[in-house]
């Protein structure tokens, strides 16, 4: 919780304290990845549960009960494979940028950077509250240009690129993902 909390309220100081450790893989999936992978499709599946029986097609996002798991499922499937797609274009882009390619390193970035769109997302029991999830996502974009720099050791003048660029790919990356998830039907 020290480290969540961390992150986004301080977040230069704690990138500084990130940097020096040495996290292993198994702690940042079992402490941090899936614990605040988990808040959206709990959300998720609460918002359809209990929100969406009464709404209209105006105000509700209208999941049939039935797939209110599934949703919840996608939704978590998809939290965590970004965050572990992020580290590999990380890695991809270190050499680009004078890193060195360090999959448990990237993944720390990707991880921590994360966090307040992961924490923004047990606000989706209330469909209109996603709005409040474009904050989440501009902070993300700022902590991972602090991570870059800090612990991936981009130089100051590339971190807007480095992370531009790994946004990129990640959107195509998450789009080409659903496209084939969805014409083999698994969304």
């Amino acid at each position: 919780m020290r480290r969540v909390v961390g992150i986004v309220m301080h977040p230069h100081a704690e990138w500084e304290r990130i940097a020096a450790e040495a996290t292993t893989v198994d702690v940042l999936i079992r402490h941090f990845i899936v614990p605040l992978a988990l808040l959206a499709p709990v959300a998720t599946f609460i918002g359809i549960r209990y929100f969406d029986a009464s709404w209209d097609e105006d105000l509700g996002f209208l999941v049939p009960p039935q797939d209110a798991f599934a949703a919840a499922a996608t939704t978590l499937f998809a939290s965590m494979g970004s965050v572990f797609a992020l580290a590999g274009i990380f890695v991809l882009l270190a050499p680009l940028y004078g890193s060195t390619r360090d999959y448990r390193v990237a993944l720390q970035v990707a991880t921590f950077g994360a966090v307040p769109m992961l924490l923004a997302g047990a606000l989706m029991f209330l469909p209109v509250l996603a709005l409040l999830g474009l904050f989440g996502l501009s902070y993300t974009v700022y902590l991972y240009w602090l991570g870059a720099r800090a612990v991936l050791q981009v130089p100051r003048k590339h971190q807007a690129e480095f992370v531009g660029i790994a946004m990129l790919l990640l959107m195509v990356a998450s789009s080409l993902g659903g496209a084939i998830a969805s014409s083999i039907g698994l969304i």
